[in-house]
């Protein structure tokens, strides 16, 4: 119990789990109100948040830490079906291997290409010496887009920007060869057929990611979300509820 994930659990209706990304926790989802529609299960990563500190800290590591969380819930709580899961940036890597490993209703991803490869030595450099922080909110400030700025202020403010956790979640990025993190991207997007799956893209994956994940997940929806920013949830929490909230009714009703 002591490695418990913090968590709070909002809202009645079919299991929903809300995974934030990198540097943020789950009180970052405060404007986007699922749980109008969802029993909202909101956490915070290890290392992140309320959570223990507790490595190694790593995207396989989330899965099972938010699986025992929803396991010793118990059916009283999780309603005692599989769970809906969105996660935005980091979160969405973690809500898609979630998927391929446990039973899930449907993912929605905000935001997070699962295309990946090894990142070029200086970049390792930057993250695991001195420069991590500006290093951190370079790569940050070149996501925001047309996000109001009295937003990214109020995420700046609360980003926490933690070495450690930081680069162990970007291991596999910085440390594996192209081979090896190749198989792992593979077993991580290996969802079984018919979970439904929505990519929503506030910044640009590229004009052949459609392909690129339909060949990976051939039930994946990709979409642009109306504004252009790594952050469309908060841009525009209503219409992010009302979608999310569309696509578990298209598939969710069936058993």
């Amino acid at each position: 119990k002591h490695n418990q994930l913090a968590h709070d659990l909002n809202g009645t209706g079919p299991l929903l789990v809300a995974v934030h990304g990198i540097t943020e926790n789950r009180s970052f989802w405060d404007p986007v109100c699922l749980q109008q529609h969802f029993r909202v299960l909101r956490v915070d990563l290890r290392g992140h948040g309320d959570s223990p500190r507790t490595s190694p800290f790593g995207i396989d590591e989330s899965v099972e830490d938010i699986h025992h969380l929803i396991e010793s819930l118990g059916q009283d709580l999780t309603g005692g079906q599989p769970p809906f899961i969105v996660g935005h940036s980091l979160g969405g890597v973690i809500a898609t291997a979630y998927a391929a490993r446990y039973p899930t209703r449907g993912v929605v991803n905000v935001d997070q290409s699962l295309r990946v490869g090894p990142l070029p030595a200086e970049i390792a450099i930057a993250v695991r010496g001195e420069g991590f922080a500006d290093f951190v909110r370079t790569v940050f400030a070149s996501l925001y887009g047309e996000l109001d700025p009295a937003l990214v202020a109020d995420i700046e403010r609360r980003r926490t920007l933690d070495q450690d956790v930081f680069s162990g979640f970007w291991t596999p990025l910085l440390d594996w060869d192209a081979d090896t993190l190749a198989a792992w991207s593979r077993r991580t997007t290996s969802l079984p057929p018919g979970v439904p799956y929505l990519s929503l893209h506030g910044t640009d994956p590229g004009s052949d990611y459609a392909d690129w994940l339909a060949d990976r997940i051939p039930a994946a929806v990709a979409e642009q979300a109306p504004i252009r920013t790594h952050y469309p949830h908060l841009a525009q929490p209503e219409w992010f509820v009302s979608r999310v909230h569309e696509f578990s009714t298209d598939f969710g009703s069936s058993g």
